[in-house]
């Protein structure tokens, strides 16, 4: 307050000047519809001393809305209790949205009861929905049922909007039967309350109901909205219905929903989270409007469906359409980075991040970029950024000790692993033993592994543990050791620990160790490719060809066929390249493959090959 008293000091001393101009109310409201909160004090302040906040309500609501659209909830509460004049409703009501709608509950109920004492004004059908929505995110049942009662008592029961706040409360809290007898007790039902059934139990994960409330809502020949759409889209997104998405996808063209953003980018969304990734892209491409969601739809359904590269071409494509990135964006776009490591993209994009104040001690954020930076090879600058975090998380912990078992550094992750100063899960076990493992620190994995065993971390071996201990056996040369382990995964982890076992033989040339595990691995993982692969070079190994041949030939009747591999090149200065195993698509493949062959030969040449 003393803050806006000299700034009234100084909006008088302008005003006497006469050098600024009063602000009209049309000009305010346009401010406060559009989040605008820069030098909104110095306005306050004018309207104060103008006399405009003293002669016109509406310029009182209008500032605190302006404050509350800017996420200053305090200034819009101060805005109010400043006020020249008594209040009106609408003041009142719109302080109480302005601390409700930004999480400030607690003191929206305050604000609320203070209206109750006021004996000139009593609530009405625009102060109920938000006091309600204060009292679900206190999740206070107790003043819900009271306020419910309240409605019944000013005779505002069947108001739609009051109506729709108490089924969403209700069923926020799973008090269903009570949100369904509203519903069903009114004497009108519009779209609203249509949207609270459909949303309020898609948001609760009760998929059933929404999906019923839909089907009623169209055989009542309610016409649906954007806000409906995106509602019953995430069902089937959650779900991963991708045939039901489709049916919706039609019916949201069909009905011209499809001119909603928020329809669309729920199209993206959900076509990305069921990996068809040419639907979502159909979606993107087609919108007339895209915002920031949009983008970061199509990046993560990139992303998750493993098309890396086209990631960062959206990324790229999003920063030249002037839309700017936001967290959401960051910790989408890190990920694809990482998985085809790509450093200078990634130190770029880093770069953007703290250059439009985008990381502002995330710690989501942080760790994805402490993955991306291990995962491109600079380990030192992911210990710099973890060292650097305010606070760090389990999730962050993890990733670091990863990152340094990755890069053969196990005696830094063992030291980390010992300075936590939070709980260990599965995962942190998992990084530790696998640092342990490849840096040959074979005692200290095992005395992890025994604490792990005898329940002093609270954690139960699951197949990931059994799997690292078969590995820093095998690593180690205790084959038999390694295959104790493996025999006694077999429950948790099937075959895998005794494709672990397998390559441990193999290494250390143990290959007719390696023959006969690997059949038994055939054996249990008959349709795997993996499998039949193993068996096929542990046979190669042992120079039984007649067995390798006949391995081949069953592989071909049974239709097993290897994965085909891809790997990722980043040329500096000329972005990143994808390479699919036999494919000669590339522009400069018959160069590239010149050049391969000229490698392999030098490499031959020099007796580097068995």
């Amino acid at each position: 307050m003393k803050q806006l008293s000299a700034l009234a000091r100084q909006s008088s001393d302008l005003a006497a000047s006469s050098l600024p101009i009063l602000p009209s109310l049309s000009k305010l409201q346009q401010l406060a519809a559009g989040r605008r909160l820069a030098g909104s004090r110095e306005l306050h302040a004018l309207l104060l001393t103008s006399g405009l906040l003293s002669s016109s309500p509406a310029a009182l609501t209008s500032l605190i809305s302006l404050y509350s659209n800017s996420s200053s909830p305090v200034d819009a509460l101060a805005a109010f209790s400043s006020s020249p004049n008594p209040p009106n409703l609408v003041a009142w009501n719109a302080a109480i949205s302005a601390l409700s709608s930004n999480s400030l509950s607690a003191d929206a109920l305050r604000l609320f009861r203070r209206l109750r004492t006021n004996p000139a004004l009593s609530p009405d059908r625009f102060t109920f929905p938000c006091i309600i929505k204060a009292l679900t995110d206190l999740g206070d049942i107790i003043e819900i049922r009271k306020i419910h009662a309240l409605l019944f008592k000013f005779g505002l029961d069947s108001e739609i909007f009051a109506a729709s706040a108490v089924v969403n409360a209700y069923l926020k809290m799973e008090f269903v039967d009570c949100a369904e007898k509203v519903f069903h007790d009114l004497p009108e039902r519009d779209v609203v309350i249509w949207n609270s059934m459909v949303n309020g139990f898609a948001q609760t994960g009760r998929f059933t109901e929404a999906k019923e409330y839909f089907a009623e809502m169209l055989r009542e020949g309610i016409v649906p909205t954007g806000f409906t759409i995106t509602g019953v889209l995430s069902v089937f997104t959650s779900t991963a219905d991708f045939r039901a998405g489709r049916r919706i996808h039609a019916f949201v063209v069909k009905t011209g929903c499809d001119l909603y953003v928020s329809a669309s980018n729920s199209l993206i969304d959900l076509y990305g989270k069921c990996h068809g990734l040419e639907e979502a892209e159909l979606v993107f491409e087609s919108m007339l409007e895209r915002d920031v969601f949009s983008w970061n739809s199509m990046i993560s359904a990139s992303q998750y469906s493993g098309d890396h590269v086209k990631a960062l071409q959206l990324f790229g494509r999003m920063l030249l359409a002037g839309v700017q990135p936001d967290a959401i964006t960051a910790t989408a776009i890190l990920p694809a980075i990482s998985q085809i490591a790509a450093l200078a993209s990634g130190q770029e994009t880093h770069a953007y991040l703290l250059r439009h104040g985008i990381t502002n001690g995330d710690v989501f954020l942080d760790n994805a970029l402490i993955d991306m930076y291990a995962k491109c090879g600079s380990i030192d600058d992911a210990r710099v950024l973890f060292d650097q975090m305010p606070q760090q998380d389990l999730a962050s912990w993890n990733i670091m000790i990863d990152a340094y078992a990755s890069h053969g550094r196990g005696q830094d992750a063992l030291e980390l692993f010992n300075s936590m100063t939070a709980a260990p899960n599965e995962v942190t076990i998992v990084g530790v033993l696998s640092a342990c493992s490849h840096g040959g620190m074979v005692e200290a994995g095992r005395e992890i592994f025994r604490r792990m065993e005898a329940g002093e971390y609270g954690i139960s071996p699951a197949a990931e543990h059994y799997l690292c201990m078969v590995d820093m056996m095998g690593r180690a040369g205790m084959l038999e050791a390694a295959k104790e382990i493996a025999a006694k995964a077999e429950g948790a982890a099937g075959a895998k620990g005794w494709r672990a076992y397998v390559t441990a033989c193999k290494e250390k040339g143990e290959v007719d160790r390696a023959v006969e595990v690997a059949e038994r691995v055939v054996e249990m993982e008959p349709e795997w490719s993996g499998g039949w692969v193993m068996a096929a070079n542990a046979y190669g190994w042992a120079g039984k060809y007649e067995e390798l041949a006949a391995v081949r030939g069953q592989m071909r009747r049974k239709g097993v066929r290897k994965v085909v591999g891809c790997s990722w090149v980043e040329v500096a200065g000329d972005g990143v390249h994808a390479f699919v195993t036999g494919d000669k698509g590339h522009p400069r493949a018959e160069a590239i493959y010149a050049a391969v062959h000229g490698i392999a030969g030098w490499v031959r040449d020099g007796g580097c090959v068995e």
